[in-house]
């Protein structure tokens, strides 16, 4: 997932997130919840006194028979329309403890039904941060991991997992995903290996957990040639250096990025991708307040984004070292740069972009003191904002405010 797709999870994941990740594993989540909640959710629904009407009542003790089991299937799958319907007229709150029943007394058929049933509710309480109930479903799970075993289980530890990221129990899926990883690597099956470790670095991207993602997408750089072709080598890469970015680790992040552009210049139908990530890597230069290197970087991505045609990448390259002259004083610098602006945004065919540089060229030569420069500039500006119906006004003040001081 991209990062606009993670952002669009919204306010009740990433609070989820932080309150079921950030050291409250779901064993802590055992000892946190109400005995009253915790207990009574977790013994088994056949030694309960009374016996809940849903269940039989045989005349001699032994297990629910499979029509017994098909009857309570059905008297359950009533019980969650039920819930639901209360859920979407706004009482959540007896529909959470409708859907609590349900789910404890799933368990009697079998742990799929009660992990489809879990997914199903579990999204519905977390669309809403009803926090407690899904601590309780995480400690369940819980109960049923720990019965668990590599290889023999892998098919339900991963089903599990998948459960485990509904109710926002990142760690506990991450955890299990890492054994799955490990289990495929002790066992030689490098495509099952490669696999499990994407999955890892997804999901602790997909939530915010940057650097431990950095650190999935880094055993995935490091795998066996053998496991690895240059197009996915590449892919890693980036999404390693992606994640340090996010983890406000820009140096580290830059290390990756020039391994990757050397990878790109080794084959000629990967250079249009030079220039933006030379835009990237000057950008994390700047965030390590390395201006030098950073104006070096932007630099050398503006002229190879020319030779690509890339206006956008090279209109951006400008702007960011224009920005760090400015902030050297070298107007005389500034200006030349915004006249080269000038000539990508014309074979841009961007009448915005150059409205945006001839105001830029006006401040500058304000700056050099050459007013009849910058006036000539504002007057450009003029005639693309009367065109464009923007900014109008903006630049009649400039040019009067000149003219008035010129006389």
């Amino acid at each position: 997932m991209s990062s606009q797709g993670r952002l669009q999870r919204g306010l009740g994941s990433a609070v989820l997130a932080i309150a079921l990740t950030l050291g409250l594993a779901p064993r802590t989540l055992a000892q946190a919840l109400p005995p009253a909640v915790r207990f009574p959710f977790l013994a088994d629904p056949l030694q309960d006194n009374p016996l809940d009407p849903l269940l039989p009542r045989p005349l001699v003790s032994r297990p629910p028979s499979p029509l017994e089991l098909y009857a309570l299937d059905q008297s359950l799958d009533q019980l969650a329309l039920e819930a639901e319907t209360l859920a979407q007229a706004g009482d959540l709150a007896e529909a959470r403890i409708i859907w609590r029943r349900e789910i404890r007394l799933r368990r009697l058929l079998g742990v799929e039904r009660e992990l489809a049933a879990i997914d199903r509710v579990g999204q519905w309480l977390r669309d809403r941060t009803a926090t407690q109930d899904l601590q309780l479903y995480a400690v369940r799970l819980d109960e049923i991991r720990a019965d668990l075993v590599l290889p023999a289980d892998q098919a339900l530890l991963e089903r599990m997992a998948n459960t485990y990221v509904v109710l926002g129990a990142i760690d506990a899926a991450a955890d299990i995903r890492r054994d799955l990883a490990e289990a495929a690597r002790l066992a030689t099956n490098g495509t099952e290996y490669r696999r499990q470790l994407e999955i890892l670095a997804a999901l602790r991207a997909d939530w915010f957990q940057f650097a431990e993602a950095a650190a999935a997408y880094s055993e995935l750089v490091a795998l066996n040639p053998a496991d690895l072709n240059p197009e996915a080598e590449r892919r890693y890469l980036s999404l390693q250096a992606e994640n340090l970015e996010q983890a406000q680790d820009p140096a580290g992040a830059i290390a990756l990025q020039q391994r990757l552009l050397r990878l790109y210049q080794e084959d000629e139908s990967l250079w249009p991708q030079i220039p933006p990530l030379q835009h990237r890597v000057a950008q994390n230069y700047l965030a390590l307040n390395d201006v030098a290197n950073a104006a070096r970087q932007l630099q050398v991505a503006y002229t190879n984004a020319i030779d690509q045609e890339q206006v956008e990448v090279a209109a951006n390259a400008i702007n960011d070292l224009a920005a760090i002259y400015k902030t050297l004083g070298r107007w005389t610098d500034v200006g030349y740069l915004y006249e080269q602006l000038l000539v990508v945004q014309r074979q841009a065919h961007s009448a915005y972009g150059m409205m945006a540089a001839y105001d830029e060229l006006g401040q500058v030569h304000e700056q050099l003191g050459a007013t009849s420069s910058a006036l000539a500039a504002y007057r450009e500006g003029l005639v693309l904002a009367r065109v464009l119906g923007t900014r109008q006004a903006y630049f009649e003040a400039q040019i009067a405010r000149l003219t008035e001081e010129a006389t």
